[in-house]
């Protein structure tokens, strides 16, 4: 394992644990569900292009750890919406730790896709 993966591996474990600080409490099952089905539909539409080839994913890959974000994301914003009344704007508003677990989940998702470790 190089460093550049060690460093990808790193930040996917820095986030997996924020993610658990921040979204964890609020997550219900119909959130997690939706999280599930619609990171891998994500994951499947935009990362594979329709491949099907989403089966044959490495383990802790750059392609395993984007389809992982995809689901905390799509998890995490629906469990957001449900909490606020779907207004999401004022759930990131009144609380900054959401903004920053957005942010740092599309970054990683960004850094995965450009730096393909």
């Amino acid at each position: 394992m190089n460093a550049k993966s060690l460093l990808q591996l790193l930040i996917f474990l820095v986030i997996l644990g924020l993610w658990y600080k921040i979204a964890w409490p609020i997550m219900d099952k119909t959130s997690i569900a939706i999280g599930s089905v619609g990171g891998i539909l994500l994951h499947w539409a935009l990362t594979n292009k329709g491949n099907r080839n989403i089966i044959n994913i490495r383990p802790f890959s750059a392609g395993w750890r984007v389809l992982i974000y995809d689901m905390l994301l799509l998890s995490f914003l629906f469990a957001l919406l449900k909490q606020s009344n779907f207004a999401l704007l004022e759930a990131f508003k009144n609380n900054v730790q959401n903004l920053i677990l957005l942010m740092s989940l599309i970054g990683a998702i960004g850094i995965d896709y450009g730096v393909e470790g």
